[in-house]
């Protein structure tokens, strides 16, 4: 049964959400619903590893972890390619303390009620030529499918102890976050 988030009438199917599982670091499948038992958890769904957008969102967020922690809430962030290429990202934007997963089968982004698809809105970033031109080069490329599905859009999910869903941001186009200030208003 599909639980409601007020915030936005976005729909998470928390009894699915609880049944997947993450990868960490190493490959090791992590229950997701481990991560929100103890403490409520704020979590960073990204487009995937090689996401500029993702990348600059990321930073922001980690950038005011401490509004998070002081309200009891841990941070994850989860994207969709091989767990190595989040050792990577994490390496290479100075994230080695955060709480990293992926989710390659994608099946945690759908319970979320993330939205993915070959039409979906470049924003201002690009215009949509241009970013299916890069999206079609980018997935065609063997090397970089293993950076994760360029077609899946990401979001900002909280849940808290008990698996209560407490805010969801679902991004409508790539670069479509929310402020850091609803996030820190919400998770605790």
């Amino acid at each position: 049964m599909a639980s409601v988030v007020n915030d936005n009438s976005i729909q998470v199917d928390i009894g699915e959400l609880k049944m997947c599982t993450v990868l960490n670091e190493t490959g090791a499948a992590i229950p997701l619903r481990s991560l929100w038992e103890k403490q409520p958890a704020i979590f960073i769904f990204l487009r995937h590893f090689g996401c500029d957008a993702c990348r600059r969102h990321a930073l922001e967020v980690w950038d005011n972890r401490a509004k998070y922690e002081q309200k009891g809430a841990r941070l994850h962030f989860i994207g969709n390619g091989n767990p190595e290429c989040m050792v990577d990202f994490k390496k290479t934007y100075n994230l080695q303390e955060a709480s990293f997963f992926t989710d390659p089968s994608q099946k945690s982004f759908k319970a979320a009620g993330f939205k993915r698809g070959f039409w979906i809105d470049p924003g201002t970033m690009h215009t949509r030529q241009e970013f299916l031109y890069k999206a079609l080069k980018f997935t065609s490329s063997r090397e970089n499918a293993k950076y994760g599905n360029v077609w899946q859009l990401g979001g900002v999910l909280v849940i808290k102890p008990g698996g209560v869903p407490a805010y969801q941001f679902t991004s409508l186009t790539m670069g479509h976050f929310p402020p850091v200030k609803d996030i820190s208003l919400i998770s605790g």
